[in-house]
């Protein structure tokens, strides 16, 4: 569908420059000889960066690195808000398209021809009725909507129906007094122009910028054919946007049309308009999909292709989930889940995704309607990650696409291993199996065998290949099935899915990480706060908690209770006094932070949410109530705000109960609460079963913006066998720690249990032994909510490359504030970056500590700092911002503040409680204060 955007397309025989035929343009041309060369205007024009995006999903990223992005304003219900970019509306003034809805409304006398190439009608702008219907019915509902700019296009369509100069001058003036009107009524109003050269002399003040097409490359309207635009036609746009540039002095962008999947020369041609002094954007004639600016953006959002099997338990406990998110999260990519039974994504995959991955073992439903898809993404460039096959029987010219053929079905035993690679052997070595033969081999030198098997009659078989397409690894080559259904990695997948999909060494956002330290949290299930002690005098187990482990270890903790046990309308109304009172005291803790953990406490989500009655109960048995999301959630938060908390405090989350695994609307009304939400999935990684297998993804997305977070590591009662024994089993949490810490910084250090460890001896003093090991480390110490909110802002952080030279732009990050880099990239120009206070470097990588929410980082530099940089903190950076000796800073943290400054060797710090120095070490200095927070501070360091 046109949106009668960017008029003109080329063709074999007409040129996408129209205006060398008019009397006018040749006036300017020369206007711009004598004015002089064009690259002598360049360097004193301002820049916008300005996208073009006319799709129904508009793209985050576009809003994070542009800083003006042109829609089709039909196409959004509703206007996003808080973004970098401002949105500019489409509007055509000299065409208009079928489709729109006031188009019945238009008088026939307006319309002068039809323009068959876009299937559109020509529009009579010398007529004082069109500048009335334009300004009523389609700028003045825009501007009621919230848009404060607007692109006009079709500015020249006239020129289609006349050659007469007195006529084509009419209809300039006739849109040259629509653009003065807009003007007039809304001088806030920007407007920016698509050329429209001769309609320019007649204007009293200048638009806001002009966009031009086709300067050096285009395409004809379908995107189907692309070719470079003659030298003449370059140069004559040239000299007419130097004329421009030397009357207007406006920003000026460039659309230029380059194949989608040509990502060389959409960075070249980028480039090379941006050296010519203009914005570039280069794109597809549709303009559905992100094209390339003076930043070029870098997808971190993956496809996880895979079939839902509900018997398994919700998305969270299946193997998309367990095995497969968290190798790609901790790459620093975001996992988008679609399940193959339900609709394949229509929308474009190739500029929004970095890759796909498949993991279907059993196959898909509808094989026709998948091969098309797949085969569709893989013309278009996007590559494809295959895990346990390729999710259907693959006939021959499937195969023949991918470089592959069918191998024999039948061995002659003995079957052996040919030839085998690096990839494989990472948790469990690869063993030939006669039984499971891969059902192909490779017939083409582009593709790579990593695995190839062969039997007595020298027949092959390889198990796992890549290939320009992407790559693909044939059960059973990819997991092996141990005893007691125990899992381990054959292929090492974090080097298998990143070569397969030729995954970009990104700056991977973060979640495990503040400022150089390694999270901690502590959060506790309202579970058996009711519970006697088995010790004398039975108290209730939140009142051990409380004396035994809350006043012996004052950190950051979130703490929840269940109204059915603690409240006067649950289980225990007699005993609710005294088990209020003691949750009172609990919250009242200065490091305490308030969560519930519902009313009733739901076992089995989709039960109590449909109002089965379950075997077992789907909740607790509260009398005289009926499962009430309502109740349950929102009301379960306002006893807590109203009984329990003390003043200036509320709660800040809701611990997901039983199963953890809430329905979208749910998890949706919880968001809309305000409040975050935890709970489910979990890594239970030890000594014993120390696999990747039994890993945890960072949460789950529920819809449109709305996301579960699970818990990063499980909690005691999986350690102890659902409560069963050993019940000392909570401290093979410190295995799952340290495994998880090590090669690959995979998770925070979270400790999560029960009220219920408050009952057992043992149990007590494995969360005593737990706690003991956790404040040994060192650590940057958070509440629940915002590690919550870091995981949230993962999902959201965008990337782009700066195409004229190594710059990265970041942006969206939200609560998330640490970046981990490879360390052979080296260091960052500190001095040429923006946001970024300092680093430090692990065995993981080189984290980078960022005080805003975007950064620039301009790579690369010689070696270190020169100047003072923050070495690491437990606390937050708020502001850091250095010239010469002296930087102004803020940290911010829930405990007393510890830093260190990195390549100085004296400093003093100035807050606004006096003056502070430091202590020295070789080329680091320490600072520890007794205040959470610095101020608004500076640091002095020589």
């Amino acid at each position: 569908m046109r949106y009668e955007a960017c008029s003109f397309p080329v063709t074999a025989t007409r040129s996408h420059f129209p205006l060398g035929r008019s009397a006018l343009f040749g006036l300017v041309v020369a206007l711009a000889i004598v004015a002089g060369s064009f690259e002598g205007l360049a360097a004193e024009t301002q820049h916008v960066a300005t996208a073009f995006y006319y799709g129904p999903h508009l793209p985050s990223e576009l809003l994070a690195h542009f800083d003006r992005v042109v829609v089709e304003p039909d196409n959004l219900a509703t206007l996003p808000t808080g973004s970098r970019a401002q949105l500019v509306a489409y509007v055509s003034v000299g065409e208009i398209n079928p489709t729109r809805p006031w188009r019945k409304d238009v008088p026939r006398s307006l319309v002068l021809a039809a323009n068959p190439a876009w299937a559109t009608e020509i529009v009579d702008t010398r007529n004082e009725q069109w500048k009335s219907f334009l300004l009523e019915r389609v700028v003045e509902p825009l501007y009621t909507r919230g848009f404060r700019a607007v692109f006009l296009d079709a500015l020249d369509s006239y020129e289609r129906v006349t050659s007469d100069p007195a006529q084509r001058l009419l209809h300039a003036r006739g849109i040259a007094a629509i653009i003065a009107a807009i003007s007039e009524r809304h001088p806030e109003m920007k407007i920016i122009m698509n050329r429209g050269f001769a309609v320019l002399p007649l204007l009293a003040t200048g638009p806001s910028a002009l966009v031009a097409e086709s300067l050096f490359h285009t395409a004809d309207s379908d995107g189907l054919a692309y070719r470079e635009v003659a030298p003449a036609e370059t140069t004559q746009l040239l000299r007419a946007l130097g004329e421009v540039r030397s009357r207007w002095n406006i920003p000026v962008t460039i659309i230029d049309y380059v194949a989608a999947n040509d990502h060389e020369l959409r960075r070249k041609t980028a480039l090379r308009i941006w050296q010519a002094g203009f914005d570039p954007y280069v794109t597809t004639p549709a303009l559905d999909s992100i094209g390339v600016g003076r930043v070029e953006i870098v997808p971190r959002r993956v496809l996880l292709l895979y079939k839902d099997h509900p018997e398994e338990g919700y998305l969270g406990q299946q193997d998309a989930c367990v095995l497969v998110a968290p190798i790609l999260e901790w790459m620093g990519y975001v996992v988008d889940y679609v399940d193959v039974r339900g609709p394949l994504p229509s929308d474009d995959v190739a500029s929004r995704y970095a890759g796909i991955v498949t993991l279907v073992p059993d196959g898909v439903d509808d094989i026709g309607v998948y091969r098309r898809w797949i085969l569709r993404q893989i013309d278009g460039g996007v590559r494809i990650a295959f895990l346990e096959g390729l999710g259907f029987e693959a006939d021959g010219a499937f195969l023949a696409r991918l470089g592959l053929t069918a191998a024999r079905s039948k061995t002659k035993t003995p079957v052996t291993i040919a030839s085998t690679s690096p990839y494989l052997g990472f948790e469990a070595p690869v063993r030939a199996n006669s039984r499971e033969l891969p059902p192909v081999q490779t017939n083409s030198a582009q593709v790579r065998s990593l695995l190839r098997l062969k039997d007595a009659d020298g027949a092959s078989w390889d198990a796992l290949v890549i290939g320009p397409w992407g790559g693909a690894a044939f059960t059973p080559y990819v997991v092996a099935d141990d005893l007691e259904q125990e899992r381990r990695w054959i292929i090492n997948p974090f080097q298998f899915i990143r070569d397969a999909l030729a995954l970009p060494s990104i700056p991977a956002p973060d979640v495990t990480t503040e400022s150089g330290r390694r999270i901690l949290t502590v959060h506790i299930d309202g579970d058996a706060f009711v519970s006697r002690a088995e010790r004398p005098g039975s108290p209730f187990a939140g009142q051990v908690i409380l004396d035994d482990i809350l006043k012996r270890y004052p950190i950051p903790h979130t703490i929840s209770v269940v109204e059915g046990e603690v409240g006067p309308a649950g289980l225990y109304p007699s005993d609710s006094p005294r088990l209020e009172a003691i949750a009172r005291e609990i919250f009242k803790l200065p490091y305490v932070e308030l969560a519930s953990h519902t009313f009733s406490h739901p076992f089995d989500w989709a039960a109590a949410e449909a109002g089965r009655t379950a075997n077992p109960p789907a909740t607790l048995p509260v009398p005289n109530y009926t499962f009430s999301v309502d109740r349950d959630l929102r009301g379960s938060i306002d006893y807590m705000n109203s009984r329990l908390a003390p003043t200036g405090k509320t709660v800040k989350v809701l611990l997901w109960s039983g199963d953890c695994s809430p329905s979208n609307e749910v998890v949706s009304f919880v968001q809309q609460l305000g409040v975050q939400n935890v709970n489910g999935g979990g890594s239970t990684r030890t000594l014993d079963f120390p696999s990747l297998t039994r890993g945890s993804a960072l949460g789950i997305p529920k819809g449109e913006g709305v996301y579960q977070v699970f818990a990063p590591v499980e909690n005691e009662n999986v350690y102890t066998n659902d409560w069963h024994g050993p019940y000392y089993g909570y401290e093979h949490a410190i295995e799952t720690f340290e495994l998880n810490e090590r090669p690959r910084r995979l998770s925070i250090i979270t400790i999560y249990y029960h009220f219920y460890s408050g009952v057992k001896t043992a149990s007590l003093s494995a969360l005593k032994r737990v706690y003991d090991w956790a404040l040994e480390q060192e650590t940057t110490r958070l509440y629940l909510s915002e590690y919550a909110a870091k995981v949230r802002a993962f999902q959201q952080v965008t990337l782009a490359r700066h195409v004229d030279d190594d710059g990265w732009e970041i942006g969206n990050l939200g609560e998330l504030r640490t970046l981990r880099v490879d360390s052979a990239w080296g260091w960052p120009d500190l001095n040429r970056s923006t946001g970024v206070a300092g680093a430090r470097d692990g065995p993981q990588g080189r984290y980078l500590h960022l005080a805003r929410d975007s950064a620039v980082l301009v790579y690369p530099s010689k070696g270190p700092p020169a100047a003072p940089y923050l070495d690491n903190a437990n606390g937050r950076v708020l502001r850091w911002e250095t010239s010469r000796s002296t930087t102004r800073i803020r940290l911010v943290g829930n405990e007393p503040l510890v830093f260190r400054i990195a390549d100085a060797r004296r400093c003093s710090l100035t807050t606004p409680r006096g003056i502070r120095g430091g202590t020295s070490a070789g080329n680091t200095v320490s600072f520890q204060l007794e205040a959470r927070d610095t101020g608004e501070a500076t640091l002095d360091c020589r």
